[in-house]
This record gives C-alpha cells, sequence and structure tokens, in this order.
C-alpha cells in the first residue's frame, strides 16, 4: 500500500482506503452556506469532503479558524472521542460529502492504522493551526487580512482567470475570518484596492498581486498611506 507524506495539502487517506471508505457511508450533496454540524451538538458521524469546500466556524461572535477541502475529513474526532461538537461546519460553496456513522469510521481506523496514525497527525497540525492563530492576533489588521487572503488563494478555495484569483467571500466573511471588526476589514480593503492589491464585487473579490499580499502579510510593506 502506498505511504504518503503527512504534510499540509497532501490526501491523509490513500486512494485505496479512500475506496474503502465509500460503501461505509452515504454521499450528500449540499449548495452553500448549509451547516452540517453546530457548534456545541452532539452527533455521531464524520464527514468525508469529496468536492467543494466547507468553513470551520467558532464561537460568538463567530469566526471562521479554517478552510477544509476535497478528501479531508471534518467531524472525525468528535466521533471518535463522543463529545459535543468543538466547532460549526458550513458549507462555502456547493459541496459533495461521504456522511460517515460513527461506529464505522472508527471501526475502519482500527482496521487501518495507517490511518488512524494519519488523522492523529492532522489533529496536531490542526491544533499548531489554532495556536499560530492566537498569536497572530496581535498582529496589525493589514497583515491579517492580507495573510488570511493568501492562506484561501493557498486552500484552492478561489477560480484563476487572466484578472487573478476570483474568490467567493464577502467583507463581512473576511471580517469572520481575520477576527477583526468589520469596520476594520472595510477599510483596510479600500487601502488594497486602492493599491490595486484586489478588486470586489458582490459578495466577492478578485486578488491581483498574491506576491504583493506576501510582503504586506510578513511585515515589509504596507498599503496603508
Amino acid at each position: 500500500m502506498a505511504e504518503p507524506t503527512f504534510a499540509q495539502g497532501k490526501p491523509l487517506l490513500t486512494e485505496e482506503e479512500l475506496m474503502e471508505l465509500e460503501p461505509l457511508g452515504h454521499v450528500f450533496h449540499r449548495e452553500a452556506e448549509h451547516v452540517f454540524i453546530s457548534q456545541g451538538e452532539e452527533t455521531d458521524f464524520a464527514l468525508l469532503i469529496k468536492k467543494g469546500h466547507v468553513k470551520v466556524v467558532v464561537g460568538r461572535p463567530p469566526r471562521i479558524v479554517a478552510i477544509r477541502g476535497p478528501n479531508e475529513m471534518v467531524g472525525e474526532m468528535a466521533a471518535v472521542r463522543q463529545k459535543p461538537r468543538s466547532a460549526s461546519i458550513i458549507a462555502l460553496n456547493e459541496v459533495e460529502v461521504l456522511h460517515l456513522p460513527a461506529v464505522e469510521w472508527l471501526k475502519f481506523l482500527y482496521r487501518h492504522p495507517r490511518a488512524m496514525h494519519a488523522q492523529l497527525f492532522a489533529a496536531d497540525e490542526r491544533l499548531d493551526q489554532a495556536t499560530r492563530k492566537v498569536l497572530e492576533s496581535d498582529l496589525a489588521v493589514e497583515q491579517r487580512l492580507a495573510k488570511a487572503l493568501i492562506d484561501l488563494v493557498d486552500s484552492g478555495v478561489g477560480t484563476h482567470n487572466e484578472k487573478g484569483v476570483g474568490i467567493r467571500f464577502s467583507q463581512q466573511d473576511l471580517a469572520t475570518l481575520t477576527g477583526a471588526s468589520l469596520d476594520s476589514v472595510k477599510k483596510i480593503v479600500r487601502t488594497f484596492k486602492n493599491g490595486q492589491l484586489i478588486s470586489t464585487g458582490r459578495q466577492a473579490l478578485v486578488i491581483h498581486d498574491v506576491a504583493g499580499l506576501v510582503e504586506i502579510a510578513a511585515g515589509h510593506r504596507t498599503a496603508l498611506l
């Protein structure tokens, strides 16, 4: 059996493992904004994302802490630990998922120690991501927004075209993603537009200068006057 590298952006389950999972659950198609899991609820299933992306949302006011895409699992640890959900899982766009009962998911992991190891690795990586987000909360809003936009591009949620990378995110979504106020995000979005780093439309934006945003996120330049 092929042994994948445990790295960000790489599938944690092999093709053989994914094929074995398929008959254990049911495939669902859902539109954008469908709530698969609500924070605090007690449910006994895990989800394998087959197509599309979901956002992981926590807290009140809500904050987007992660974007998950194809071949990634969500809700898998709560299904194993049998504890209330620590986050909400909401469709970011049109999504196809494999709904796996917790008992089937757990049996699968016991049959496949390599897969269990991979999931433990993923859980540790996500903890590191959450820790980094806490540390990043002290960064200037400009840097946080630039980094959030770069992360969205890296997640594959955008659509590439001749103008740049199009992302269907509103300014409210960006405020939720960065943990900043909507007014602060609107101000920085205006500066990014004036600097021709991005352009905006209805509930969407286009990133024109990824390299410029990388420099801002690193603190090497600013778009503010």
